[in-house]
């Protein structure tokens, strides 16, 4: 008769289209991946290692290649909290001027959600009389790839191209999946800079995982308050 293995309860989360995930917490052997989150030196280490643990702990039922940031950060922060405890200790530094002191604060990681843009920016922009894109965030790993772009040109060509997720004209609309990689460069390349910036109005309103917290300076005694952003401010 073998050993009997136990049953690990299973969570629910909401991530930021409404959608609703199951999962359950890690275990000892997918351990790992918290501590390659943690300690990974690039963009891409930490997605690889949070991809690996949310296929894991959901049954391979989320696809984390298609979350956006915000979304794979807050099911990751849920999937710990719920794995080893719903609460964080941090030292973060002290803003005082000339200071060089720190701070510890206690973050109920429960209270942590995803922060949404005061201003909803319609996804579709018009770009002339006849001639429009409907745009889309772009996913986590897509923006992860932009590490290795160190262009500041390129980078831009490359995040417009991705979050492009329509073209339209007086007659047609182009996916821009159906599209070939150079024809959509050149469409990108053929935009004017006034028109860029407007589709970075959308870019700029994306949701975010962030949580305000105050601490007092354990060497002034200053009482400081820091905004956590990202996955990494909470280890």
């Amino acid at each position: 008769m073998g050993l009997p293995i136990q049953k690990a309860p299973t969570f629910r989360c909401k991530l930021s289209d409404g959608k609703e995930v199951t999962f359950r917490p890690f275990l000892v052997k997918e351990q790992k991946y918290l501590l390659l989150a943690k300690e990974g030196k690039n963009s891409e280490e930490v997605l690889n290692a949070t991809r690996e643990l949310i296929q894991s702990v959901t049954n391979g039922k989320v696809n984390s290649d298609k979350l956006i940031m915000a979304d794979l950060e807050y099911l990751f922060l849920q999937i710990r909290s719920k794995s080893i405890g719903e609460s964080a200790e941090l030292k973060l530094y002290c803003q005082k001027p000339g200071c060089g002191g720190n701070g510890g604060v206690k973050v109920d990681l429960s209270a942590v959600n995803i922060k949404f843009p005061e201003e909803v920016v319609d996804s579709t922009i018009k770009l002339s009389e006849t001639l429009g894109v409907t745009l889309r965030h772009l996913t986590a790993r897509q923006l992860a790839k932009t590490d290795d772009i160190e262009n500041e040109g390129d980078k831009m060509v490359y995040l417009l191209k991705h979050g492009i997720e329509s073209i339209y004209d007086a007659e047609t609309v182009y996916d821009t999946d159906d599209i070939q990689d150079d024809e959509l460069t050149e469409f990108v390349e053929s935009l004017t800079l006034e028109q860029v910036d407007n589709l970075n109005t959308f870019f700029e309103n994306v949701p975010s995982l962030q949580h305000t917290v105050e601490y007092k300076c354990d060497s002034c005694g200053t009482l400081n308050e820091s905004t956590l952003k990202g996955l990494q401010s909470f280890f």
